[in-house]
């Protein structure tokens, strides 16, 4: 394309997004109405073009697919659309408390809003925020964040709407440097269905819209991610080592709790798929002796701490779910983590969501939020099971790094948070970039080898499907009957041992037929 044609191209998309950043714009203020028309639209429009424009020219540097385009427009729309909706719904139809009066799905995104608004009013140095003075974010960058756009475009009024603008923007960033990264190691089917979940995973859409720090991990996660396969392939390197090393630093600014796995399992996948072309066996045993050295010491160094966290985590779990303090007094206490670690794996609850009453607009968020999770675990579960089937090769030593890190993030995840129905997705999203991969590359797999797998572990799930949500069901209102918790238990079991026996027989069957020359 000559240089002027793409000057004119390039001018035109701007133009476009410009003039949609104005209606989306005028929609945000009318519907919002918070302060003075002009000062909030002005303010909307301002974070919706810079986004719009950085989206546009991230979507330019990985090549223009259309595909592509097509995430990147429908994550971003959809991500302001529930702001706007979650800012304007819940002080009609939610609970009658401060945070969703305000329009807060998030209580302590709630509270470090108003301290970051009260920082901006205060004429304080906004570096304040790094200091002791606010509990509510204990790292500072959120507050520091949130502060700096209420002094500078919101002066007038308190509208946290805009930091779901940037949530938005910033969360959906994340797609086009996912996409950059797979392209190459990837077949176009799992580029393609890792960018849609990333895209339309309802927990990162309901992350993307609100005033949290996850959809900034999750956009440093990705742009890490770009960054080592870029300098593992020598492509872009002079520009892949500085960001790698300006996302790192910018991690720290956040959690460095977070800082160090994800950096940390970011040089174990570069060093993983860098070690088969070592040849000298010392260096390799160094190596890893030295990164099971690290990871024993970071542990015993941060022991207190978590050994803390998950008694507390725990006992929340508790005390908060009547169906998990009674079915734990049942338990002998050395089972009693070990159940709520895997009750953590299911939450959200889908039947639970389904039963439960709640104003309308909680229990529809809860049934969005648990029919995605719903969908996706059942291709993290086969990918966990199929990794290891993948011929041997170099990808298969990072994609069983890449696939065995997400299940223990799932479980750490779990552990973090007691089971709870939102830290514990909250946390486990964080990660997505890679179950986005991971499920994107269990679906080819399963379409590509035609395996039947992954149709029986759907079966698997909705059997157990079934039976919880007769049981929830059967909780809030009397008249359905009721199985015993532990007898559901025992029949969800026997069931599905008959599904994956019964598969493994027909499989041998089919099998016997081949080698025989029959149909």
């Amino acid at each position: 394309m000559k240089q002027s044609d793409l000057i004119k191209r390039t001018l035109r998309h701007i133009g476009i997004i410009a003039l949609v950043s104005l209606g989306l714009s005028l929609i945000f203020q009318l519907v919002l109405n918070v302060g003075a028309f002009f000062p909030g639209f002005l303010a909307a429009f301002i974070l919706i073009f810079l986004s719009g424009s950085v989206l546009y020219t991230a979507w330019c540097l990985v090549g223009c697919p259309k595909a592509l385009a097509w995430m990147i427009f429908a994550a971003f729309i959809i991500r302001l659309s529930f702001a706007v909706f979650f800012a304007w719904g819940l002080p009609r139809f939610g609970y009658p408390t401060r945070p969703q009066e305000m329009g807060f799905v998030y209580e302590d995104s709630f509270r470090r809003e108003e301290n970051a608004w009260s920082l901006a009013k205060s004429g304080d140095p906004l570096i304040t925020a790094f200091g002791d003075n606010y509990e509510t974010d204990q790292y500072g960058g959120m507050l520091f964040l949130s502060a700096f756009i209420y002094r500078n475009l919101s002066p007038d009024a308190y509208r946290p709407a805009l930091i779901s603008i940037l949530s938005a923007g910033v969360m959906t960033l994340s797609i086009p440097f996912l996409w950059g990264a797979m392209n190459g190691r990837f077949a176009t089917k799992t580029v393609l269905w890792a960018g849609w979940i990333l895209a339309l995973y309802p927990e990162g859409i309901l992350l993307g819209s609100a005033q949290l720090r996850e959809p900034y991990f999750i956009l440093l996660m990705s742009i890490l991610f770009w960054s080592v396969i870029h300098i593992r392939d020598r492509r872009k390197f002079r520009l892949s080592i500085p960001v790698f090393i300006l996302s790192a630093l910018s991690l720290f600014l956040f959690s460095f709790r977070m800082a160090i796995p994800m950096i940390g399992v970011m040089l174990l996948w570069f060093w993983v798929d860098l070690s088969k072309d070592i040849k000298r066996h010392w260096v390799k045993f160094a190596v890893w002796g030295g990164i099971i050295l690290s990871g024993m010491t970071l542990l015993w160094l941060m022991r207190y701490w978590v050994d803390a966290v998950l008694f507390w985590d725990t006992l929340v779990s508790v005390r908060r779910s009547g169906l998990v303090q009674f079915q734990l007094e049942s338990l002998p206490q050395w089972l009693h983590f070990p159940f709520i670690l895997v009750y953590g794996i299911f939450q959200p609850v889908l039947p639970a969501a389904l039963a439960a009453p709640a104003p309308w607009i909680w229990r529809g968020l809860g049934i969005f939020r648990a029919l995605g999770w719903y969908a996706l675990l059942p291709l993290l579960a086969y990918a966990l099971i199929r990794v290891w089937s993948m011929p041997s090769s170099r990808k298969k030593r990072w994609m069983i790094l890449m696939v065995l890190f997400v299940w223990v993030w799932i479980l750490v995840a779990s552990a973090r948070a007691g089971g709870d129905q939102w830290d514990n997705p909250r946390y486990r999203t964080i990660f997505l970039p890679w179950m986005a991969i991971t499920a994107g590359w269990g679906v080819t797999y399963a379409q590509e080898t035609q395996d039947r797998w992954l149709g029986r572990s759907l079966i698997i799930e909705g059997i157990f499907l079934a039976f919880f949500t007769n049981w929830y069901f059967s909780r809030y209102y009397a008249n359905i009957p009721r199985l015993d918790f532990w007898m559901m238990i025992g029949l969800i079991f026997l069931l599905n041992l008959t599904v994956i026996f019964g598969g493994w027989l027909l499989d041998r069957r089919r099998m016997g037929k081949i080698e025989k020359g029959g149909p």
